[in-house]
């Protein structure tokens, strides 16, 4: 599914098997309609597939229109769209982590955890901006201290 999250963000537009039970199906599913683009969800099978598959070659404006929303979602900044946030997925994933451990070591029974965001806004483009300077500084210092280390050698 890796291909197909980078023709998604090439601005290639995925026309999806959702009749499935495997991963590679529900991955592309749930893409599409984070996407606003369930109309590519074939849910009824290869019959609804193919006619999806027809009109997207041969309705120019429907293709164009369903490209040009994709192509927005990947440009949308300022919050980023929550397809694209990585540093929003991130964090949620993060948290949901720490929860499941909290019930693990409060010796809870196992089970579904939802994560709530704190923050329904999205990464803004300072907040990337601010982390990617401090991974600079940190990588900058790391060099200073591998070079003073290698000439005391």
């Amino acid at each position: 599914h890796t291909t197909a999250q980078d023709a998604l963000y090439a601005g290639v537009p995925l026309i999806t098997r959702s009749d499935g039970d495997d991963m590679s199906s529900r991955v592309s599913t749930s893409a599409n309609v984070v996407l606003g683009l369930e109309d590519l969800n074939a849910y009824g099978g290869i019959e609804e597939y193919e006619t999806i598959a027809i009109r997207m070659g041969t309705d120019k404006g429907w293709f164009a229109s369903i490209r040009t929303k994709l192509i927005e979602t990947c440009l949308q900044k300022n919050p980023m769209h929550p397809y694209w946030d990585v540093p929003r997925y991130v964090n949620n994933f993060q948290n949901g982590l720490k929860e499941v451990w909290s019930n693990f070591m409060a010796g809870n029974e196992i089970e579904h955890v939802e994560v709530k965001e704190e923050k329904k806004q999205g990464t803004m483009d300072t907040e990337i901006a601010v982390k990617e300077e401090k991974r600079k500084k940190a990588m900058d210092y790391e060099r200073e201290q591998k070079t003073r280390n290698d000439c005391k050698l």
